[in-house]
């Protein structure tokens, strides 16, 4: 059997293309793109496929232009549809600070997801191969990586409603270039990949060599170590999307779990949880390193402060707040923490029903004999002749003190807030009634003043209800 025929029916046992349609071919002019590319032709009959060979010319070298135009003579030749982008990337980031293996990957994934909606593509197709498998895995446990990191690449995943199919992973990089050799395939070896100012080069090229002395399979192992990795991973990351369900709340912009709730879990599923929340807050969040999670899972522990903040990285913010651990991304951390504009209430505007911030407030003035029977804390009466109107409904202010009902003297509102457990995050935009005197009457759900009883001689009073929305 020929190395053509041997992969090729490999390729074909691993099921990924069996399914008729357009699929993307991204090809660079090497070995192992080119091989992809050379094997799908020959079974795109067979497996009724019509081939869309995309290049990227990411103008970092002198031989791009070549290969640029190996890649369309071979798709000329055999009539395969081609499409190229032509991309300056030192201009680009000479003006923007980003990594440039990034930069060019995030540009070049870009095109082929823009040629593959262009061509009702349903499927992308990688050349990546077992040695690039083993290299990514590699790298992953040097830097201390998860199953997540261990798993490596996936031979199919959906990004952007498009597959992304890795039909080479169990195939070795040698066996790709016999092919190319024996089917006279063209290519073209990029010098970049004999450069070890590379981490990923410096893999390949100096300890996979090494390490194979120790164990001559040793690409083939870390495939094999990728592959249980990923399937133990993935039945995980089900059962912490079932849990997330179960156990997290969203809440206008952030995510809310309870402390408890999350230190039951087995502490596997506790990082989990937890990386699964800040992806949905940041793109980025794959950045927060395990010394951050592992902060995070402090912060919920029984051992931890009532209320705490830390700065998890890549603009989140973690809040305990007593029995809750709330993620917010900063910028509406830093919006929910404003001071608001007071809201008005005159003595002309009653019955009215209000808005402040996320409170409905209802107030009316009635005859004493129409007194209600209050239904909850978030329910209050005041001698109306008694009040200085207009009234006020505003946030707490620095040194805010309340003559509470039942206390001798006054209390700071700040330490009420912590008496009633009251989220730090919510202090700012709590509601506080205040009259024009600016003595204040009641914190909703907390408690009232001594200022306002309803005595014998009162004839009407105003009632407030305050609802949190």
């Amino acid at each position: 059997m020929s190395i053509m025929d041997e992969l090729s029916a490999a390729l074909i046992d691993e099921g990924l293309l069996n399914k008729p349609g357009n699929i993307v071919v991204a090809v660079s002019g090497g070995a192992d793109s080119m091989a992809l590319l050379h094997m799908l032709h020959r079974l795109s009959f067979q497996l009724e496929l019509k081939l869309v060979a995309a290049h990227v010319n990411h103008g970092f070298r002198k031989e791009s232009e070549a290969e640029a135009e190996l890649v369309r003579s071979y798709c000329m030749e055999r009539q395969i549809a081609f499409e190229m982008i032509e991309l300056d990337m030192p201009a680009y980031l000479s003006e923007n600070a980003e990594n440039s293996q990034a930069a060019s990957r995030k540009r070049r994934y870009d095109f082929f997801h823009y040629i593959a909606e262009k061509t009702g593509a349903y499927a992308i197709a990688l050349a990546h191969h077992a040695d690039d498998q083993a290299e990514t895995v590699l790298m992953h446990m040097l830097r201390g990586s998860g199953l997540s990191g261990i798993s490596g690449m996936q031979d199919r995943r959906v990004e952007k409603n498009v597959e992304l199919l890795r039909p080479l992973l169990r195939m070795r990089k040698n066996q790709l270039i016999r092919l190319c050799q024996e089917e006279q395939v063209p290519y073209l070896e990029d010098s970049s990949n004999q450069s070890r100012n590379y981490h990923r080069n410096e893999l390949r090229l100096d300890i996979i060599p090494v390490l194979e002395r120790y164990n001559p399979q040793l690409v083939f192992s870390l495939s094999r170590l990728a592959e249980i990795a990923g399937d133990e991973d993935a039945w995980l990351q089900q059962q912490t999307e079932e849990q997330f369900e179960q156990l997290v709340t969203k809440q206008d912009n952030s995510y809310v779990i309870s402390c408890r709730d999350l230190c039951s879990e087995p502490i596997a599923l506790q990082r989990r949880l937890i990386k699964l929340i800040l992806s949905y807050l940041s793109q980025e969040a794959a950045m927060i390193s395990f010394d951050g999670i592992e902060r995070i899972r402090n912060v919920a522990s029984d051992h931890a402060k009532a209320t705490y903040r830390m700065d998890v990285g890549e603009g989140i913010v973690c809040v305990r707040e007593y029995e809750g651990l709330r993620f917010v991304h900063i910028k509406h951390y830093q919006t929910s923490t404003m001071t608001s504009m007071p809201l008005s209430i005159s003595q002309e505007q009653l019955p009215c029903e209000l808005q402040y911030e996320q409170w409905r407030i209802i107030a009316d003035i009635i005859p004493v004999a129409q007194q209600p029977q209050l239904q909850s804390k978030y329910e209050a009466v005041f001698d109306a002749d008694a009040l200085a109107f207009p009234l006020y409904v505003r946030s707490r202010k620095s040194g805010d003190r309340m003559h509470v009902l039942g206390l001798n003297g006054s209390k700071k509102v700040q330490d009420m807030f912590v008496d009633a457990k009251i989220a730090v995050a919510k202090r700012d935009t709590y509601p506080i009634l205040v009259d024009h005197e600016g003595r204040i009457l009641w914190l909703p759900g907390v408690r009232r003043s001594s200022y306002g009883l309803v005595q014998e001689q009162t004839t009407s009073i105003v009632f407030i209800r305050m609802v949190a929305m």
